[in-house]
């Protein structure tokens, strides 16, 4: 037994023939049914400019408190009565409010490319600020600074300290019998069968240009 299936119209119930194309119409919103329904027709049922208004609003309208809007499709009558404002026509009302909205947008994109400049500026202005070795926090540290007398003195009364906190950074520690260290900080030169350096060489004599591992 041969089974055929026959499509018809939802609007009229009439046979849509194989040979026309049907056309959809899907009820985005109606006040009765939560989702959408789709519905087929006839191409010469539907007459799109007898039944599409010309007169009507879409509105989202958000209750107090809520991010979901809920829409409305409102008369354009209708939504003109809205406005009570005697000193402005809906008109003037909507090109107000068109104007301020364009404006705030302007201003935070303003915004938004000048703090993105302030950041830029802020890091480059931290970059160029001279750290202070001097400082108990920064003293010991590898660094291609002059090395004042602060830090010296700091780094040989703390020596302890600044080697617990170069290892905390990754650094080798500071050995005060190495002659460059010596030099650098003022630790009193220690000659042994390993130093090259003559007794009666002053420290202040050893140039020191960055802190380098000996080499091998």
């Amino acid at each position: 037994m041969a089974r055929i299936t026959v499509r018809v119209s939802d609007l009229t119930g009439q046979e849509i023939s194989d040979t026309d194309e049907a056309v959809r119409l899907v009820v985005e919103y109606h006040p009765d049914y939560e989702e959408p329904i789709t519905l087929e027709a006839r191409p010469d049922e539907i007459d799109i400019d007898t039944i599409a208004a010309k007169d009507f609003v879409v509105l989202s309208y958000y209750p107090p408190g809520q991010r979901d809007p809920q829409p409305l499709f409102v008369h354009l009558d209708d939504f003109n009565d809205l406005f009570s404002n005697e000193q402005l026509t809906p008109d003037e009302a909507l090109q107000r409010a068109q104007q301020s909205q364009q404006e705030e947008e302007r201003t935070r994109r303003r915004g938004t490319r000048k703090r993105g400049g302030s950041r830029q500026q802020e890091s480059q202005t931290r970059r160029r600020e001279r750290i202070d070795y001097s400082q108990p926090e920064y003293a010991g540290m590898p660094h291609r600074d002059t090395i004042s007398d602060a830090e010296k003195e700091y780094v040989r009364n703390n020596l302890d300290e600044v080697n617990r906190r170069r290892r905390e950074q990754g650094h080798d520690k500071l050995d005060p019998a190495d002659p460059r260290t010596a030099a650098r900080y003022g630790f009193p030169l220690t000659i042994n069968s390993d130093t090259p350096e003559r007794a009666d060489q002053p420290i202040e004599e050893v140039e020191v240009i960055e802190e380098r591992p000996p080499e091998r």
